[in-house]
Protein backbone atom coordinates (compact mmCIF):
# COMPACT_ATOMS: atom_id res chain seq x y z
CA UNK A 1 0.00 0.00 0.00
CA UNK A 2 1.49 3.26 -1.37
CA UNK A 3 1.82 6.24 1.47
CA UNK A 4 -0.89 7.85 0.02
CA UNK A 5 -3.31 5.34 0.27
CA UNK A 6 -2.52 4.70 3.69
CA UNK A 7 -2.90 8.20 4.12
CA UNK A 8 -6.24 7.95 2.45
CA UNK A 9 -7.33 4.84 4.58
CA UNK A 10 -6.40 7.08 7.83
CA UNK A 11 -8.87 9.37 6.43
CA UNK A 12 -11.72 6.87 5.76
CA UNK A 13 -11.28 5.45 9.36
CA UNK A 14 -11.32 8.44 11.19
CA UNK A 15 -14.27 9.08 9.33
CA UNK A 16 -15.94 5.80 10.39
CA UNK A 17 -17.10 6.70 13.68
CA UNK A 18 -19.93 9.08 12.23
CA UNK A 19 -21.59 5.91 10.47
CA UNK A 20 -21.22 3.56 13.36
CA UNK A 21 -24.24 2.63 15.59
CA UNK A 22 -23.56 2.43 19.54
CA UNK A 23 -23.38 -0.96 21.05
CA UNK A 24 -26.20 -0.91 23.30
CA UNK A 25 -24.35 -0.52 26.73
CA UNK A 26 -24.31 -3.73 28.83
CA UNK A 27 -25.11 -3.95 32.79
CA UNK A 28 -25.81 -0.97 34.34
CA UNK A 29 -24.69 2.92 33.28
CA UNK A 30 -21.39 4.53 34.98
CA UNK A 31 -20.18 7.58 35.39
CA UNK A 32 -18.02 6.68 32.52
CA UNK A 33 -20.05 5.59 29.46
CA UNK A 34 -18.22 3.15 27.20
CA UNK A 35 -19.48 3.02 23.58
CA UNK A 36 -17.94 0.62 20.96
CA UNK A 37 -18.33 0.64 17.26
CA UNK A 38 -16.41 -0.99 14.00
CA UNK A 39 -16.64 -2.07 11.12
CA UNK A 40 -14.96 -1.48 7.05
CA UNK A 41 -14.57 1.29 5.22
CA UNK A 42 -13.22 2.81 1.62
CA UNK A 43 -11.85 5.15 1.03
CA UNK A 44 -11.10 7.43 -2.37
CA UNK A 45 -9.50 10.64 -3.57
CA UNK A 46 -10.13 12.21 -7.15
CA UNK A 47 -7.41 14.46 -7.82
CA UNK A 48 -8.72 17.82 -9.57
CA UNK A 49 -7.26 17.53 -13.18
CA UNK A 50 -8.28 15.43 -15.70
CA UNK A 51 -5.14 13.42 -16.25
CA UNK A 52 -4.86 12.61 -12.67
CA UNK A 53 -5.22 9.03 -11.16
CA UNK A 54 -8.29 8.16 -8.44
CA UNK A 55 -6.14 6.79 -5.57
CA UNK A 56 -8.21 5.05 -2.57
CA UNK A 57 -7.83 2.37 -0.20
CA UNK A 58 -9.93 0.34 2.99
CA UNK A 59 -9.91 -1.35 5.88
CA UNK A 60 -11.22 -1.97 9.03
CA UNK A 61 -11.64 0.13 12.12
CA UNK A 62 -12.15 0.03 15.38
CA UNK A 63 -13.75 2.85 18.24
CA UNK A 64 -14.18 3.41 21.36
CA UNK A 65 -15.65 5.98 23.23
CA UNK A 66 -15.20 6.67 26.94
CA UNK A 67 -17.53 9.76 28.10
CA UNK A 68 -16.09 11.82 30.97
CA UNK A 69 -16.75 15.48 32.14
CA UNK A 70 -15.88 17.81 30.19
CA UNK A 71 -14.75 15.60 27.26
CA UNK A 72 -15.06 11.99 26.22
CA UNK A 73 -11.61 9.91 25.37
CA UNK A 74 -11.77 8.27 21.84
CA UNK A 75 -9.62 5.54 20.78
CA UNK A 76 -9.10 4.97 17.41
CA UNK A 77 -7.83 1.60 15.88
CA UNK A 78 -7.53 1.33 12.20
CA UNK A 79 -6.65 -1.91 10.40
CA UNK A 80 -5.72 -3.12 7.01
CA UNK A 81 -8.06 -5.28 5.18
CA UNK A 82 -5.52 -8.17 6.13
CA UNK A 83 -6.20 -7.03 10.03
CA UNK A 84 -2.75 -5.15 10.79
CA UNK A 85 -2.86 -1.95 12.86
CA UNK A 86 -1.92 1.01 10.31
CA UNK A 87 -2.22 3.66 12.92
CA UNK A 88 -4.15 3.85 16.13
CA UNK A 89 -5.11 7.56 17.35
CA UNK A 90 -5.95 8.48 21.25
CA UNK A 91 -7.73 11.70 22.22
CA UNK A 92 -7.93 12.20 25.97
CA UNK A 93 -10.35 14.06 28.16
CA UNK A 94 -8.28 17.37 27.95
CA UNK A 95 -8.24 17.41 24.08
CA UNK A 96 -4.61 16.14 23.41
CA UNK A 97 -4.25 13.52 21.10
CA UNK A 98 -1.79 11.32 19.86
CA UNK A 99 -1.82 8.67 16.53
CA UNK A 100 1.09 6.43 16.21
CA UNK A 101 1.61 5.21 12.83
CA UNK A 102 2.56 1.38 11.97
CA UNK A 103 6.36 2.09 11.37
CA UNK A 104 6.22 3.75 14.70
CA UNK A 105 6.33 7.00 13.93
CA UNK A 106 3.71 9.23 16.77
CA UNK A 107 2.11 12.78 15.92
CA UNK A 108 0.90 14.63 18.88
CA UNK A 109 -1.33 18.35 18.79
CA UNK A 110 -4.10 19.79 21.04
CA UNK A 111 -7.08 17.95 19.34
CA UNK A 112 -7.70 14.92 17.55
CA UNK A 113 -8.46 16.94 14.04
CA UNK A 114 -5.37 18.77 14.28
CA UNK A 115 -3.36 15.32 14.26
CA UNK A 116 -4.91 13.91 11.74
CA UNK A 117 -4.66 16.85 9.28
CA UNK A 118 -1.08 16.75 10.67
CA UNK A 119 -0.70 12.75 9.39
CA UNK A 120 -3.35 13.34 5.94
CA UNK A 121 -2.44 17.23 5.08
CA UNK A 122 -6.27 17.89 4.99
CA UNK A 123 -9.10 19.04 7.40
CA UNK A 124 -11.30 16.09 8.65
CA UNK A 125 -14.80 17.40 11.61
CA UNK A 126 -12.86 14.48 13.41
CA UNK A 127 -14.13 15.99 16.80
CA UNK A 128 -17.41 16.57 15.47
CA UNK A 129 -18.44 12.64 15.17
CA UNK A 130 -19.78 12.59 18.21
CA UNK A 131 -22.18 14.68 17.07
CA UNK A 132 -23.00 13.02 13.81
CA UNK A 133 -23.23 9.26 15.86
CA UNK A 134 -25.97 10.70 18.01
CA UNK A 135 -27.73 12.63 14.63
CA UNK A 136 -26.74 16.17 15.58
CA UNK A 137 -25.87 17.58 12.23
CA UNK A 138 -25.58 21.48 10.90
CA UNK A 139 -28.33 20.93 8.51
CA UNK A 140 -30.40 18.41 7.66
CA UNK A 141 -31.32 17.80 4.19
CA UNK A 142 -33.62 14.75 4.24
CA UNK A 143 -35.29 12.56 6.63
CA UNK A 144 -37.39 8.86 6.22
CA UNK A 145 -40.66 8.25 6.77
CA UNK A 146 -40.01 7.26 10.54
CA UNK A 147 -37.61 10.79 10.94
CA UNK A 148 -34.02 8.88 10.46
CA UNK A 149 -31.60 11.48 8.96
CA UNK A 150 -30.95 10.45 5.22
CA UNK A 151 -29.02 13.05 3.86
CA UNK A 152 -27.10 16.09 5.82
CA UNK A 153 -24.80 18.48 6.01
CA UNK A 154 -22.04 19.17 8.46
CA UNK A 155 -18.27 20.58 8.37
CA UNK A 156 -18.40 20.98 4.61
CA UNK A 157 -19.17 17.72 3.95
CA UNK A 158 -22.32 15.92 2.31
CA UNK A 159 -23.70 12.45 4.14
CA UNK A 160 -26.23 10.28 2.91
CA UNK A 161 -26.97 7.50 5.23
CA UNK A 162 -29.07 4.48 4.73
CA UNK A 163 -29.01 1.77 7.15
CA UNK A 164 -25.47 0.35 8.35
CA UNK A 165 -23.67 2.41 5.15
CA UNK A 166 -22.67 6.02 5.20
CA UNK A 167 -21.20 7.84 2.09
CA UNK A 168 -18.88 10.74 2.45
CA UNK A 169 -18.13 13.29 0.51
CA UNK A 170 -16.12 16.73 0.68
CA UNK A 171 -14.19 19.03 -1.72
CA UNK A 172 -10.53 18.84 -0.41
CA UNK A 173 -8.02 21.62 -2.31
CA UNK A 174 -5.95 18.55 -4.12
CA UNK A 175 -9.65 16.96 -5.16
CA UNK A 176 -12.57 14.84 -4.18
CA UNK A 177 -12.79 12.87 -1.04
CA UNK A 178 -14.81 10.44 -1.40
CA UNK A 179 -15.55 7.42 1.81
CA UNK A 180 -17.95 4.66 2.00
CA UNK A 181 -18.64 3.26 5.63
CA UNK A 182 -20.14 0.21 6.73
CA UNK A 183 -21.54 -0.41 10.17
CA UNK A 184 -20.28 -4.14 11.32
CA UNK A 185 -21.30 -3.65 14.57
Amino acid sequence: MTKRATLCALVGAALLVGCASPTPPVGPASPTDLREWSGRFAVSLKPDGTDSREEGGGGRFMLTRMASEPKASLELQLLSPFGQVMASGRRRPDGRATLTLANGSMLQAASLDAVIEQALGWSLPVERLTDWLDDRFEDVISRDAQGQVMSARDSGWFIRREPHRWELERSQPTGRLRVILVLDR
